[in-house]
């Protein structure tokens, strides 16, 4: 990260998308290593976790490669909020198949998807009040902007159904909420003008891998 993080200072942007997806691979070993050696491995959820990570490696590529190439820029952004909005599905799925209690009050799932479009809301109205202009970006960003709120606020919710006695769920919350915090970094600098500096981008990045290294640790404490 550190190396990747000193080239993408100093805008050498194909040698930084290189270190970037081999940290990236880090994350994902990690998550692999992390699983076989918890306590009571849930391959299920392990899977699904690590698929998700797999998912974050493709977004990290995509969202660089848009600053080499400039004639492609528009598609590898959106391919970047693809790869990752899936990941966030996977993320997702991996809570609803092995943590969550459908037969619990409906409102631990109905407030996650209030406070997810709240968020959105939020995250839109800041056009109007800030130089963030989304253009024609905008579609992408209501879609992904729901999936990760909401996947932020489901983990709470569970968490929080389950009385706080999974550790699983309590590491991946923290570190979502992590990923989410260098998102509206990312948000800033993705789509408004001069925030694309080195305090952006090292604050962004290590809030990400922060994010990323804590879901790979998550399936650690399987129990």
């Amino acid at each position: 990260l550190g190396v990747f993080l000193f080239f993408r200072v100093r805008e050498k942007r194909v040698i930084a998308v290189y270190f970037k997806a081999l940290t990236s691979v880090f994350f994902i070993s990690t998550g692999i290593v992390s699983l076989f050696t918890s306590k009571n491995p849930n391959y299920v959820f392990g899977f699904l976790i690590i698929s998700g990570l797999v998912f974050g490696l493709l977004g990290d590529v995509f969202l660089d490669i848009k600053f080499i190439t400039s004639k492609y820029e528009d598609l590898f952004t959106k391919l970047g909020f693809i790869a990752f909005g899936v990941g966030h599905i996977l993320f997702t799925t991996g809570l609803f198949v092995t943590f969550y209690d459908f037969s619990r009050n409906v409102f631990y799932l109905i407030l996650p998807v209030i406070g997810a479009v709240l968020c959105v809301g939020v995250s839109l109205l800041m056009e109007k009040f800030s130089p963030i202009r989304y253009g024609k970006m905008k579609p992408f960003v209501i879609g992904y902007g729901f999936l990760l709120f909401f996947t932020v606020l489901i983990y709470l919710s569970t968490s929080i159904q389950q009385s706080w006695n999974i550790t699983t769920l309590i590491v991946m919350f923290a570190s979502l909420v992590s990923f989410a915090l260098s998102d509206l970094i990312l948000n800033n600098t993705y789509f408004s003008e001069g925030c694309n500096t080195p305090a952006y981008i090292i604050s962004n990045h290590i809030l990400y891998y922060l994010g990323q290294f804590g879901i790979a640790m998550s399936l650690f404490f399987l129990i």
